[in-house]
C-alpha cells in the first residue's frame, strides 16, 4: 500500500508540477482607435494593421471613433469592419466636430464605388448604429480592467479632450479625469515634433486648445509618435500595386488608389502609433527618456525632460526604419483571417 501511494504521490507531483509550469498565453492587448478618417491615408492603414493584429491575436480593438465629420467617414469605418469580419466593432461619432460639407476624398470615392451590376462594391452593416464617441469611450472604459486599455489617437485630440471633461453618467460615477486614469494604460499618440525646431504638425494645429489639455494634463502616460519618425518610413506604393491581388477587392487598397495619383509611396505616421500600441516589446523603436509636453499658442509642441513626466516620444535609426517597414509590408499584405477561412 505505501509504495502505491508513494507511485500516487509522485504521479500528482509531476502532474501538478508541469500544470504549474505551463506558459499562459498572453491576453490581447485592449486598444480602442481615435481616427480623423479621411484626411490621410495612413488612418486606412493604421485600422488596416490592427485588423490584423485582431486576427492575429494580439489586440482585442473595443471600439473606434471617428472625428471628421463627414457621413463617408464613418461608413468607410463600416465597410472595413464588415469586410473583417468584426462588424460588431462599435463606431463612435463626434458630431460635435465641424461637419465637413465639401469633403471629396478616399473615403468618399471608395464609398460610392460600384459593382459591374451597379450594387455598393463594399458590404455595409444593415444597421450600422453608430454612437456618438464620449458616452461610447465611457461605456467601453467602464466594462475594462484597471489601467487596461490602450487609446491610440492618430487625429485631432478634440474627443479625448471632451471624454477628460465628461461627468459622471449611467457606466461610471467618475468624471472622464478619473475613468481614464482608473481604466486607461497610456495613449499612443501621432502628433507634435520634438526635432525640428518651430515645427507646427497638422493634428496639433486643427484644435490647439485640446491638444493643450491632452498633452499638459493627461492623467495617464503618453507615448507620442512625431512627425518627423513617419516622415521617414514610407510605405511603397509598389506593394498596393502589387502585393494584394486576393481575388477581391480590398477597401484599404481601393482607398489608397483614391487618395493620390498612383505610384506614390507616403509617410507612415498613423501606422506607427498603431504598430507600437500592438505590441511595444517587439517594435523596433527607439524611445525617448521621459518628459513633459508644452503646447504653445501657434501649436509648436516642446519637450523638456523630466524623470517625473508622463510623456516619451519614439525615434528610429537607419536601420530601424528598414525593420518597421518590413513589419509593414509583411503585416498589411497578409491575406486576412476571414479569406483565409473561405
Amino acid at each position: 500500500m505505501k509504495k502505491h501511494w508513494n507511485l500516487f504521490l509522485l504521479s500528482f507531483l509531476v502532474t501538478t508540477t508541469a500544470c504549474t509550469l505551463t506558459p499562459q498565453a498572453p491576453s490581447p492587448q485592449a486598444v480602442i482607435f481615435e481616427t480623423d478618417m479621411g484626411n490621410d491615408i495612413d488612418d486606412a492603414m493604421a485600422l488596416d494593421l490592427l485588423f490584423k493584429n485582431m486576427d492575429q491575436g494580439k489586440i482585442n480593438l473595443l471600439g473606434i471613433g471617428v472625428h471628421k465629420n463627414n457621413p463617408y467617414s464613418q461608413e468607410y469605418i463600416d465597410i472595413m469592419r464588415c469586410w473583417y469580419g468584426y462588424e460588431n466593432t462599435p463606431i463612435g461619432v463626434n458630431t460635435a466636430c465641424v461637419t465637413d460639407t465639401n469633403c471629396i476624398d478616399y473615403c468618399t470615392k471608395t464609398c460610392l464605388m460600384k459593382d459591374e451590376s451597379g450594387q455598393p462594391l463594399f458590404a455595409r452593416s444593415k444597421h450600422p448604429n453608430y454612437e456618438e464617441s464620449v458616452p461610447m469611450y465611457r461605456r467601453l472604459l467602464s466594462e475594462q480592467k484597471d489601467q487596461s486599455v490602450v487609446i491610440i489617437t492618430v487625429g485631432f485630440s478634440t474627443t479625448i479632450s471632451q471624454l477628460l471633461d465628461s461627468q459622471p453618467d449611467s457606466y461610471s460615477p467618475l468624471n472622464g479625469r478619473d475613468l481614464v486614469a482608473q481604466k486607461v494604460k497610456y495613449f499612443s499618440i501621432m502628433a507634435g515634433e520634438f526635432v525640428l525646431e518651430n515645427f507646427t504638425e497638422y493634428n496639433v494645429t486643427n484644435d490647439i486648445k485640446a491638444a493643450k489639455k491632452l498633452f499638459e494634463t493627461s492623467p495617464v502616460p503618453m507615448v507620442y509618435t512625431p512627425w518627423n519618425i513617419g516622415e521617414q518610413i514610407h510605405y511603397p506604393g509598389k506593394s498596393i500595386a502589387e502585393d494584394f491581388n486576393w481575388g477581391c477587392p480590398h477597401p484599404m487598397v481601393e482607398a489608397y488608389k483614391h487618395y493620390l495619383k498612383m505610384p506614390y509611396d507616403r509617410p507612415t505616421w498613423d501606422i506607427i502609433a498603431a504598430y507600437y500600441a500592438c505590441n511595444p516589446k517587439a517594435a523596433k523603436v527607439t524611445i525617448s527618456k521621459p518628459g513633459d509636453i508644452q503646447v504653445t499658442d501657434k501649436g509648436v509642441t516642446l519637450f523638456t525632460p523630466n524623470t517625473n513626466g508622463k510623456s516619451r516620444y519614439l525615434t528610429a535609426t537607419p536601420e530601424q526604419t528598414q525593420e518597421i517597414l518590413n513589419d509593414f509590408i509583411q503585416t498589411l499584405t497578409t491575406k486576412p483571417l476571414i479569406l483565409k477561412e473561405k
